[in-house]
Parts: C-alpha cells; sequence; structure tokens
C-alpha cells in the first residue's frame, strides 16, 4: 500500500493523507472523497504510513503537474502564506497523451532599426532583462522577434499583459506572423473557449499564449521565454488569495524552467530598474513631436483646457483623450498657495483625508492630526479639497460641444470584451471624437488621430498617503501623453499645481529612477521588503483584538512594525478591517516573524503594493 498527502482543490484545507494500492506520480490529479462528498485533489508527496486509518483514493485521472510546477506551487503557498491547495488552484494541468508540437515555419515582414536590433541581441543573450523602451518606441516588433527566436529553437513562448483590454489588440500584430500558433487566454472567456485553448496548448497546435497573470499557470511545455509587458502595472498583483506578483513570479517560473525573461515598460518599476540588467530604447517609432503645456490650477476642468479642446474638434479627423485618475468622484487635500499636501512628520509620504474625523492620517505608522487651518509647509496659503469625475467633465463637454461624439472608457462604462472592442474600433474610425477615462486610456493602446490629450487629478495621485506617489503619477503621465502623438504632432494639457515636479522628469524618466532610489534606501522598497497582516471581523472590537494580540506576539520577535491601527478602508462588506504594516532588509525576516506566530486569524500581504 502507497501514502499520499493530497491538496483538496476548491477548498481551503492543508494537504490530507490517502492510500491507494499502486504507485502514483506527484503531481498527479486524483478523485478522494471528504465526508463523502467527491473533490478533485493533487498528489504533493508521498509519506509513510500513519497511525490512524485512511481512506482510498477513489481515481486518477490522467491530469497532471509536471514535478517542477508543484515544486512552484510550494513556493507560492509559503512565501505568499496561503494553502497549498490555493496554489495548485492557479495552475491548469497537463494531460497524459502526448502532444505533437506544430512546426514554426512563417518570418517576420519587417526589419528592426539598428537600435531596435542591439536592444534583440541585448535580451536575446541574458536569461532575466529589462527592454526600457520610450511609449512608441516599437518594443512590440523586439517581443515578437524574441517569440520567433523561441519557436525556432522548439520552444514556447508566454506573453504577460496588465489588462484584458490589451489583448485583442497584440493578439492581433502576433497572428499577423505567427498565424494560429497564437492564442488568447482571459478571464472572460466562456468555459467553452478555455477548453478548446487547453486542448490545443496540450496537443501542441498553440505555442504562443497572451494574456493576463492566470495565463503564466498554463499547461505549456518546453517554455522558451517570458515576456512581461507594462511590467510596471499593479494589475500584475493579486489583491485576492494568493497574493502573487505574476511579474516576479515570472522570474521565479524563468529560473525554474530554465525560461528567458524579459520585462518591458516605457517606465519601469524601481525594483526591475535596480535588481535586472536594462537597454534603454530610446525615441519614438515615428516622427511626431509633443508639446506640453502645465496648466497651474486643480479641480473643475480649467476654460484654458476647453479653448485647446475646441480648437483640436475643430480640425477634421483630430480626436482627443481626457484622463481622470479614478473613474468615481476623487477627493483630495492640497495646498492653494504653494501646491503642497500636508506629509507624514515620521514616513515623508502625504497623509490621507478622513472629512468624518476632521483628520489627516498617515496610512504606514498610524500617526494622525487635526486638519491645520494653513499649509504647514508655507505657512501662508489654505489647504483645498478637490473634487472631480467621469461623469461631470462629460456632462460639462455635452454641454459645451454639442455637435461632438464622446464617450466614457472606464471599468463602469466597458464590462465587457465586446464594448472595448467597439468602443476602440468607434474612437479608431472617427465615429468618436473624444474618449474620457481612468488608467484603462493608459493601457498601451493605439489610439491613431490623437492629436490632444488632457490629463486631470494628477495631485491627487501625487499626494497620495503612499510611499509610490510620485512614481504612479509620473509614470501615468508618461503613459498617457504617450497615447497622442503616434503618428502626427500633439499637444499634451496637465493640469496641476505641482508642474515643477513633473517637468523636471517628465523627457528624462531614468533621472527620476536614480532620484527616487536615493530617497527610498533607507525606508522603502525595493530597498527594504514590507508585509502588512490584515484583521476582518463583522464585530470591530474582535477585529482590533486580533490585531493587538497578533502585535503583542510580534513584538517578541525582532521585526520592525512600522504602524497598525484602522485600515484606510476601515470596514469592507460588513467587516470591520485593521492593519499592521511589518519592515524588513529581507523577505526572510518577514516570514520568520509571521511564520512564528500560534495564531493565524488573518490575511497576509507581501510585498503589497495597496495600503488601503
Amino acid at each position: 500500500m502507497y501514502y499520499y498527502k493530497i491538496a483538496p482543490l476548491k477548498l481551503r484545507l492543508s494537504p490530507l493523507t490517502y492510500e491507494t494500492d499502486k504507485k502514483v506520480e506527484i503531481g498527479s490529479y486524483v478523485n478522494v472523497k471528504i465526508k463523502s462528498k467527491e473533490i478533485v485533489g493533487v498528489i504533493t508527496k508521498e509519506v509513510e504510513k500513519p497511525a490512524f486509518k485512511c481512506q482510498k483514493i477513489d481515481e486518477i485521472t490522467g491530469y497532471f503537474l509536471p514535478k517542477e510546477r508543484v515544486e512552484i506551487a510550494n513556493f507560492i503557498a509559503t512565501y505568499y502564506m496561503c494553502e497549498l491547495s490555493e496554489a495548485l488552484e492557479l495552475f491548469e494541468p497537463f494531460y497524459t497523451t502526448g502532444s505533437k508540437q506544430v512546426v514554426f515555419k512563417q518570418k517576420s515582414s519587417f526589419k528592426l532599426s539598428s537600435e531596435q536590433l542591439s536592444a534583440f541581441e541585448f535580451c536575446k543573450s541574458r536569461d532575466i532583462s529589462l527592454l526600457f523602451g520610450d511609449t512608441g518606441s516599437g518594443k512590440t516588433e523586439i517581443y515578437i522577434r524574441l517569440i520567433e527566436e523561441s519557436l525556432r529553437e522548439g520552444k514556447n513562448a508566454i506573453l504577460l499583459l496588465p489588462e484584458i483590454s490589451l489583448t485583442p489588440q497584440i493578439q492581433k500584430r502576433l497572428k499577423a506572423v505567427f498565424g494560429d500558433t497564437v492564442a488568447l487566454w482571459h478571464s472572460k472567456q466562456t468555459k467553452k473557449t478555455k477548453t478548446q485553448i487547453l486542448e490545443s496548448i496540450r496537443s501542441g497546435l498553440i505555442r504562443v499564449i497572451v494574456g493576463p497573470r492566470s495565463a503564466l499557470f498554463l499547461p505549456i511545455e518546453k517554455l522558451g521565454i517570458i515576456i512581461v509587458d507594462e511590467e510596471h502595472d499593479d494589475a500584475f498583483k493579486s489583491e485576492q488569495r494568493p497574493r502573487y506578483n505574476a511579474r516576479d513570479m515570472a522570474i521565479f517560473i524563468g529560473r525554474k524552467l530554465n525560461a528567458k525573461v524579459v520585462l518591458g515598460s516605457a517606465t519601469p518599476s524601481l525594483a526591475s530598474y535596480k535588481n535586472i540588467p536594462h537597454f534603454r530604447l530610446k525615441g519614438g517609432f515615428f516622427e511626431s513631436k509633443k508639446r506640453f503645456i502645465f496648466v497651474k490650477k486643480t479641480g473643475e476642468i480649467d476654460e484654458t483646457l476647453l479653448s485647446h479642446l475646441l480648437k483640436t474638434l475643430s480640425n477634421t479627423g483630430s480626436q482627443a483623450i481626457i484622463f481622470l485618475p479614478t473613474r468615481a468622484n476623487f477627493k483630495y487635500v492640497i495646498c492653494n498657495n504653494c501646491s503642497k499636501s500636508v506629509e507624514c512628520p515620521f514616513c515623508s509620504v502625504s497623509m490621507s483625508l478622513h472629512l468624518g474625523e476632521k483628520q489627516l492620517k498617515c496610512h504606514y505608522c498610524g500617526f494622525s492630526q487635526y486638519i491645520p487651518n494653513n499649509c504647514p509647509t508655507c505657512n501662508d496659503g489654505l489647504l483645498g479639497f478637490h473634487r472631480i469625475g467621469t461623469s461631470e467633465v462629460l456632462s460639462e463637454l455635452e454641454s459645451r460641444f454639442k455637435d461632438k461624439k464622446f464617450a466614457k472608457f472606464d471599468r463602469d462604462e466597458i464590462t465587457t470584451e465586446t464594448k472595448l472592442k467597439k468602443t476602440l474600433d468607434a474612437f479608431n474610425n472617427g465615429e468618436i471624437d473624444v474618449l474620457i477615462g481612468t488608467q484603462m486610456l493608459s493601457k498601451g493602446h493605439d489610439y491613431h488621430n490623437v492629436d490632444t490629450a488632457i490629463i486631470l487629478g494628477l495631485d491627487s495621485i501625487l499626494t497620495q498617503n503612499d510611499f509610490r506617489a510620485k512614481e504612479r503619477a509620473l509614470s501615468l503621465l508618461v503613459q498617457i501623453s504617450g497615447r497622442a502623438g503616434r503618428k502626427k504632432d500633439a499637444t499634451v494639457l496637465i493640469q496641476t499645481l505641482n508642474h515643477e515636479f513633473f517637468t523636471k522628469y517628465l523627457n528624462d524618466y531614468e533621472l527620476f529612477l536614480k532620484d527616487e532610489l536615493e530617497f527610498r534606501q533607507k525606508l522603502y522598497p525595493p530597498f527594504k521588503r514590507l508585509a502588512r497582516i490584515i484583521f476582518s471581523d463583522k464585530n470591530r472590537q474582535k477585529a482590533e483584538e486580533k490585531m493587538s494580540q497578533t502585535l503583542m506576539a510580534l513584538k517578541r520577535t525582532n521585526i520592525e512594525i512600522v504602524g497598525h491601527g484602522e485600515a484606510a478602508i476601515a470596514k469592507i462588506g460588513g467587516k470591520y478591517r485593521f492593519d499592521i504594516l511589518l519592515r524588513s532588509d529581507e523577505a526572510k525576516g518577514l516570514l520568520n516573524a509571521i511564520y512564528s506566530l500560534e495564531v493565524f486569524d488573518f490575511e497576509t500581504d507581501i510585498d503589497p503594493l495597496s495600503f488601503t
């Protein structure tokens, strides 16, 4: 008799022991019973005969994960602090029938420039590389050549994108070169479509996968390259268990499976810039120019912006995009005189506004103060509270320009792939004059006739209670301005009270990266590692007690406790929330401290990107 630990899928349980009279491979998918209910589980390891009586394995399904994939799942479970079954659920299994790989014969017709060719050779010669390329510099062409190279070697490729909204556009480019060996994979697809794609992957017909972070866990044999486009994007970080970062996992999986990893971005994350060798690809592929105009105002849309918009819309065939930070109305506090926000004296980040309590709070260390009457920086200006939203802007513009067609481009409006394609096609065909949207506007779309981009609300991002606020604001500005002037000259209008900051770095993002690395050296990633422990309960007192008990236990360890208290969003889904923020020089220190706790009545977010 053989005994195995089996991780039950769809259940948040630790592996259970079962028996069988035949030897079974680690990673096999099997049917077992838990309390008379039939469930699917994955064999994770063979064990000695236990002291208790075991249930038998009912059936060996024929599906499996190779040994190295099981090891990857074990790493996810350990590092991101979830059950092994939850980590295994990320993976789509292989099947025992052998695959016959389709031979790649096509060749891309376009030629790389000398600079692109140098970038291609740089990435090709390294196991891990960062392609730091300006918007419109031709990164996609380099990706295609790298995938081509991998396929010619008999290996396969994954191209990760941060948003589903990008996949149809880039799929079209890849299909032109790789034909039917390319498949799109994302959460909006039907079960039938996904089943067909999985069958094609397992049979070797599909060799190039394009999709968001879930595409990383598909059953692709002989993986040769993983490309992570827009690697800086927060969408690669899962905010649900397991709270993994797909960019970091791509690097781990690449090392494990001996596949090359290429990260790409016009605004790379500080961690990637610091830790990974990069090639700097400058300039746009087209010879168009951009003119930047800063309007020193915040809040409602300014008359200067409206006059520029009128001028644009008067020209036949000209279009505009208007960006706001969030689809909802946003509200923030800033000095009307010196443009500064109120910073935490202990953390060098802006404090958050809590109007109900008439306080400003730091969500890192918990420091709070009453809202001052005057700005503490210049001692002269009044602190202003500003609000604006996509619906407000849309209403105002529709009343001003009655003969023009406007459309919203945010997650409230674009709820399906069909709506996305319809809106983008209508815009590129000239049926829509102005797109008004959120971060979705910045996600790498090609807008052919946009010669005006209006950017509102950057100050609300710049003054967030987040050590990454400057990085997020500047990255957004660069990404959104990159959507204009793809093939003709363009004007970018930025409404902000902080034009000095943006002007300094607008044409030199690398200078910002160097300055920001210096700023973060003593307190923040990528030099330090953070972990956030989140407590929630329908009873507020119980949630706070859970935090207090864990806090006492953590104080007996050597870990640095940065702050603790009520979470920035104090209640979600009827549950009250509290959190603790930990800091260490290495991830190992965080993991050791948390694993030393006897009670695990909380959620853990390792390397958090959200602090709300």
